[in-house]
């Protein structure tokens, strides 16, 4: 009899490319059976899911009874957050990741993958509070009476086709434009890149392939380290269009942004350029975590070619 894994967020990146990886591979598709969770089953997404033979169960993460209804039989569960900007932030999401991993334990489950992030404030005295808001629901994970490993994806690449996309340089008149990806962090600092629409199984599977192994493991998972001034080279090179990083004083970049995203972006750029994204081993966690994945991964080169009329629709 198959295990019933339960996956959160199943209509994200990181959840949905959980189930795809598990529907599409010949081991894991015989070992585990599938549930989504979504606030809607009925939404083209999830009746999307239902159609691949994945059993969908609409449930809030702010409601423990449809929780409980949702977790009922099973045995490993993948729980993604969602960070939402705002003075809530770290207590809200605590609040949901708890809730998640409690109801998941009292369900009977075995097993909790979670998707995490570094201990900012807690390891190294520097507080990102969209970081630390998961490292706080890993820590109560870690305690409770219930196997677990961790998923602690890097930047995703698909940011380069929303809030970091290359925009026209401003006074520009006539003949080929110039497009500038703009923050203040230095040009040459290195940060890692998932892509993690298609990636992010590629991870968790070998978790799901072999949870006794990663018990209490976080994989610090990324294709890769990039520089802005590397990725502004790889889109220039690909899609034929000159883009450029501009350094702009780190003032004038949060003036840009939404009034509640400031904080919480500006500390985690001054924390990805300094001591790194996943601490100051970055590199070296990052480097095991490639070994275990189940697959290849996508190069920021290949998801730059897949979305070049994303970035430049003209």
């Amino acid at each position: 009899m198959s295990k019933l894994l339960v996956v959160f967020g199943a209509t994200g990146q990181q959840g949905g490319s959980v189930i795809d990886f598990v529907l599409n591979d010949p081991e894991l598709s015989k070992v585990y059976s599938l549930r989504a969770i979504t606030r809607d089953a009925s939404k083209p997404a999830g009746q999307a899911l239902q159609k691949r033979g994945v059993e969908v169960v609409s449930a809030d993460i702010d409601d423990s009874q449809s929780l409980h209804a949702a977790l009922a039989n099973a045995h490993t569960v993948f729980i993604v957050t969602n960070t939402v900007y705002d003075e809530h932030l770290k207590s809200r999401e605590f609040r949901q990741g708890k809730a998640a991993a409690d109801a998941s334990v009292a369900a009977g489950a075995k097993y909790l993958i979670f998707s995490t992030t570094p201990a900012c404030e807690r390891l190294w005295g520097h507080p990102v509070d969209s970081f630390d808001s998961k490292a706080e629901i890993e820590s109560y994970i870690r305690e409770l009476p219930i196997g677990s490993a961790f998923f602690a994806p890097g930047m995703f690449m698909q940011n380069f086709l929303t809030n970091q996309i290359p925009r026209p340089v401003p006074g520009q008149e006539g003949g080929q434009l110039t497009y500038a990806i703009a923050n203040f962090i230095s040009p040459d600092a290195p940060f890692p890149l998932i892509e993690a629409a298609k990636d992010s199984g590629k991870y968790v599977a070998a978790i799901l392939a072999a949870p006794e192994k990663y018990a209490d493991s976080t994989l610090s998972a990324a294709t890769g380290f990039y520089s802005y001034r590397e990725v502004a080279e790889i889109i220039t090179r690909i899609t034929g269009k000159k883009t450029i990083y501009a350094q702009i004083p780190q003032e004038l970049w949060i003036s840009y942004l939404p009034p509640n995203y400031r904080h919480s972006m500006s500390a985690m750029m001054c924390w990805i350029e300094k001591p790194g994204y996943y601490g100051p081993q970055t590199k070296e966690l990052v480097d095991w975590t490639v070994k275990q994945a189940r697959g290849k991964l996508t190069s920021l080169e290949e998801f730059i070619e897949e979305h070049a009329k994303e970035i430049f629709p003209e």
